[in-house]
């Protein structure tokens, strides 16, 4: 007899020090929304931008997205007045490096011999503002419109670039939070405002993760508790394994901050880990409810609890902890990821099936037998719905499967090579601005700046000269507007942001407004001189350091565009550097860089790595099948219920939806972990059988007997938790949940009929 049927009640209070002892490290968690936490110190792209950005500055934003309330245009002075006002306290926000807005922008002007380079727009102007006569200049400067204010003057931005401390996660949320009481403390009676920019996407991605924790999990966690009591009509079971789960989720969490702490990770929270509870629970419900699943089936038997405890213990104790660990070999494949949050919620999942191990056979066993005893008559039949579903699963394996196996199995095999030709349509692309529907306050911002001005994406060059030298003169600036001319010609860019704009702008200027004059001087002295004049000329934290490196030898050239996917991206950025080489040949560009450009280029790299963890993952559990079972030939029949469920699903999703990202290229991983518990269960009561003689078909029916109920029920209400995670309004949340549901679903059906047909035809005497 167990351990845990001797002494129950010190296996309880163990079991309990050991929980609370580790949940107490979840006090040195921190989290984390910033999207660099996604990338590798090592990933190239990461290093490339990181590299930019010590250059020219870090491109933290905040933006203010302001519509006109009470007129037509931003350009009305009372509207104009407002956005002067919000600009001059917009410095006052937290980490503010700069701010730049309509009216704070640098127009050059010229009369009377004398160059004067001032804000667009003061106040004391608004008695002679001309509305018309000033939309029509902004349509003339390539260096404000669409990048300020549209062409339409019904869209302007405030942008604050902003100074974010290293390793304070808390300070993202500290200035967006002093921003929304700012707006809200602000009189603005002639605009509208929305907030945008890296600031508040960040902030969105945590806000996303954490209402689906608040609502999403808890109602999925509560329909798993409803549908396991409904089948198994047990209170105290369904009670017990939740309360596991919960202990579990709680534990786990609680390591990564003793880790944390003994620097073993970074003990970083991010919003990968809102998936961690639902699968933690399906770890822990399958446990419990095989368990729970054989100790009734003694209990209806005959046997009074203790025995029926203790063969159930018999019963499932390797089972368990052969899922346990096959589902942590699969799982650690996640460390094969490019991504640290994912490799982290592998490790953490991981920990978590091993855990669940061990309280399960503990102390789910220990509160068993502390409790009354169900009330379970002894063979009768049909008492709830479990054992009606036991009695369909037996007349399905007797009536429709044991007849007809060859007809059967080459029928499954047409119809698992047409679903998995979907796998074809899948296309791998990363798209963050699709990752909130329309309810959230960032994805009407994003769409507001998508339709009405520049984009959302952007591409950011770092260009120097090719002969090493200033950018300061004729030919580079030149090959510069060059480049940004051809470019303002595709239909996608919303705005280029280059380093030659103002100096047009100047030289035109220098020459009494001839528009003739509107070009790159023609010597490199007047370029020289020119720039330099605009330099001395602009007020303090306008300058041009987020353009320009400070030996003038490089510079920032950034190409914003309208919502791409991740492949678009790439093919844009190839295209550029091919036309580039053979048209500016006085300029060297290193590849496109920024955080779009770094997402783009991991999901495919991801999908390579995980392949490759994937199939040592899978090595890995076929290798512990064989030994546990002792049947090579056993271990080779169960990669296939094991292996195609990921296959169909991802093949379903293909004809669905065609979309693949970063988030679900993780499933394979995560599934292969988690499908293999039902496919041991079933293979150790058959291998268990057939050590006693049985016939295959004999051994079969034991086995869908003794666990087939378990294995619909978990499945089910695991598929129906999953699922209800698609309501959630966040892509790869929805997406996950509804990915998983379908591979769990298909990973049933594979150790119901495919598996026991495979048995069949394949292990005869």
């Amino acid at each position: 007899m167990s351990f845990s049927l001797r002494y129950p009640w010190l296996v309880i209070v163990a079991a309990i020090i050991l929980i609370i002892s580790l949940t107490a490290g979840a006090t040195k968690l921190s989290f984390v929304s910033d999207f660099r936490v996604y990338f590798s110190a090592d990933n190239p792209q990461l290093l490339s931008f990181e590299q930019l950005e010590k250059d020219f500055n870090k491109q933290d934003t905040l933006t203010f997205l302001l519509q006109p309330s009470s007129s037509a245009t931003v350009l009305d002075p009372r509207a104009l007045n407002e956005i002067a006002q919000l600009t001059q306290v917009a410095w006052e926000i937290p980490y503010a490096r700069r701010v730049d807005s309509l009216t704070n922008y640098q127009r050059i002007q010229s009369a009377d011999d004398n160059i004067n380079i001032d804000d667009f727009y003061r106040p004391e102007q608004a008695s002679a503002w001309d509305i018309s006569g000033e939309l029509e200049y902004i349509r003339t400067q390539p260096d404000l419109l669409n990048r300020l204010v549209n062409k339409d003057g019904d869209l302007a931005l405030i942008i604050v670039s902003l100074s974010l401390p290293d390793g304070d996660e808390k300070a993202t949320a500290e200035l967006v939070a002093y921003t929304r009481k700012l707006l809200a403390e602000t009189d603005l009676q002639h605009l509208n405002v929305q907030l945008f920019g890296s600031a508040i996407i960040n902030l969105a991605l945590a806000e996303a993760v954490e209402r689906d924790m608040e609502a999403l999990i808890p109602a999925s966690y509560l329909l798993i508790f409803a549908g396991i009591f409904f089948l198994t009509r047990s209170l105290a079971g369904t009670f017990l394994a939740l309360t596991l789960t919960l202990l579990s989720v709680m534990a786990t969490f609680g390591a990564l901050g003793w880790a944390g702490a003994l620097g073993l990770t970074t003990a970083r929270l991010t919003p990968v880990v809102g998936v961690v509870p639902s699968m933690i629970m399906i770890i822990v419900i399958a446990d419990c409810l095989h368990i729970l699943a054989t100790y009734q089936h003694g209990l209806r038997a005959g046997m009074s609890k203790v025995p029926a405890l203790a063969e159930a213990v018999k019963s499932n104790i390797r089972p368990v902890w052969i899922t346990s660990i096959t589902t942590a070999l699969g799982l650690l494949c996640l460390n094969f990821s490019e991504s640290p949050p994912y490799r982290d919620l592998g490790n953490l999942v991981a920990f978590a099936a091993l855990l669940a191990a061990v309280l399960s056979l503990t102390l789910f066993i220990a509160a068993l037998r502390v409790l009354p005893q169900p009330k379970i008559q002894p063979g009768r039949t049909l008492a709830h719905p479990g054992q009606w579903l036991s009695g369909l699963l037996l007349t399905f394996w007797q009536r429709v499967l044991q007849p007809h196996p060859r007809a059967l199995l080459l029928g499954a095999v047409i119809v698992s090579a047409i679903l998995a030709a979907g796998v074809s349509q899948l296309k791998f692309n990363e798209q963050w601005h699709q990752y909130y529907d329309e309810s959230f306050a960032v994805r009407q911002a994003l769409d507001l700046q998508n339709d009405k001005l520049n984009g959302v994406n952007f591409i950011q060059y770092r260009i120097a000269a090719q002969d090493g030298g200033s950018l300061y003169r004729t030919e580079p600036m030149q090959q510069l507007q060059q480049l940004a001319e051809h470019l303002e010609t595709f239909a996608e860019v919303g705005f280029v942001d280059s380093l030659h704009q103002p100096l047009l702008t100047l030289n035109q200027a220098l020459h009494d407004g001839d528009k003739d004059y509107y070009r790159i001087p023609a010597s490199d002295e007047q370029v020289a001189q020119a720039m330099l004049l605009y330099e001395m000329s602009l007020p303090f934290g306008m300058g041009l350091n987020e353009r320009l490196t400070i030996d003038q030898t490089a510079s920032r050239f950034t190409v914003h565009l309208f919502k791409r996917t991740s492949r678009e991206l790439v093919a844009f950025d190839q295209a550029l550097l091919d036309w580039a080489a053979e048209h500016t040949p006085a300029l060297s560009i290193a590849p496109g860089s920024g955080l779009d450009m770094v997402f783009a280029q991991i999901s495919d790299r991801n999908s390579i790595s995980l392949f490759q963890g994937t199939l040592l993952a899978l090595v890995l559990i076929s290798a512990v099948m064989m030994l546990v079972l002792r049947s090579v030939r056993l271990g080779l029949i169960s990669l296939v219920p094991n292996l195609l469920p990921a296959l169909l699903a991802y093949g379903i999703w293909g004809y669905i939806s065609g979309h693949v990202d970063l988030g679900l290229s993780i499933v394979a991983c995560m599934s292969l972990g988690l499908v293999v518990d039902d496919t041991v269960h079933f293979l150790a009561k058959y291998r268990s059988a057939r050590a006693r003689g049985e016939s295959t078909e004999a051994a079969i029916e034991y086995a869908f007997s003794t666990v087939g109920v378990a294995m619909i029920i978990t499945s089910l209400v695991l598929a129906a938790g999953f699922a209800l995670l698609l309501l959630s309004p966040f892509s790869p949340t929805w997406g996950m949940g509804g990915l998983m549901a379908l591979t769990v679903i298909v990973a049933l059906l594979a150790d119901l009929i495919l598996l026991p047909l495979l048995l069949m035809l394949l292990d005869r005497d």
